[in-house]
């Protein structure tokens, strides 16, 4: 009796399993066909951005030496992607080469319009917008006045704030050239009495203030 009852069990089990697979059976052979697509698609999705990211670090090693030659027309096109790291470095190299050949305030006003682009571009990390901003500002030291280098820099200056000993010291700087010596006293006093200041930040800053100490070059004592 007892094998008759178990013969029953399986026949009945069988059966069950059998309407199940009818009912189901297309279902799950879709999913599982689903899930081998989304795995080998992610798989082909990740090896593809590699590739993609390496070619595009390979042209933007590339772009650097042929800037550093004194053509850019290579760092513009890694700059004109639309996705990735690279492309926001190009734009900062960019910048930079402006504001190393501005000799003139036209020059000047195009390396500010570039790093100022960086510093309104929100998807860019806060960070990198601020490092835009100070690079802005250290552009026009040589040829803005103080009072524009002032307000694009204070905000930075602030306590606390990632970069804000470089822009004491782009303050500091402005505001000597402008003869306001008060300014540029309590901007190098701020580098020095901070006490994370980077050690060779405050000798510099410690330096300045000696020269600024001594008033305008080539006044009398």
């Amino acid at each position: 009796m007892t094998d008759i009852f178990r013969e029953v069990d399986e026949e009945v089990r069988r059966d069950k399993a059998t309407e199940f697979w009818n009912k189901h059976g297309n279902k799950l052979i879709i999913g599982a066909v689903a899930i081998v697509l989304a795995v080998g698609g992610w798989r082909f999705y990740r090896d593809y951005q590699f590739k993609e990211r390496a070619a595009l670090g390979a042209q933007f090693e590339a772009s650097i030496a042929e800037a550093e030659a004194g053509k850019t027309d290579a760092l513009a096109a890694v700059a004109g992607q639309k996705t990735g790291t690279y492309p926001t470095l190009a734009r900062f190299r960019l910048a930079s080469e402006l504001a190393a050949k501005a000799k003139d305030d036209a020059g000047r006003k195009d390396a500010v319009s570039a790093f100022d682009t960086l510093a309104n571009d929100a998807a860019l990390p806060a960070e990198w917008r601020d490092i835009a901003r100070l690079r802005a500002g250290m552009v026009l030291v040589d040829g803005g006045s103080y009072d524009e280098v002032e307000k694009r820099l204070t905000p930075l200056s602030a306590p606390g704030q990632t970069f804000a000993n470089a822009a004491r010291e782009a303050i500091a700087l402005a505001a000597y050239r402008a003869g306001k010596f008060d300014k540029a006293l309590d901007a190098l006093q701020a580098i020095v009495l901070d006490v994370d200041a980077p050690a060779n930040l405050r000798q510099r800053a410690e330096t300045l203030l000696a020269v600024v100490r001594s008033g305008p070059v080539g006044a009398k004592k």
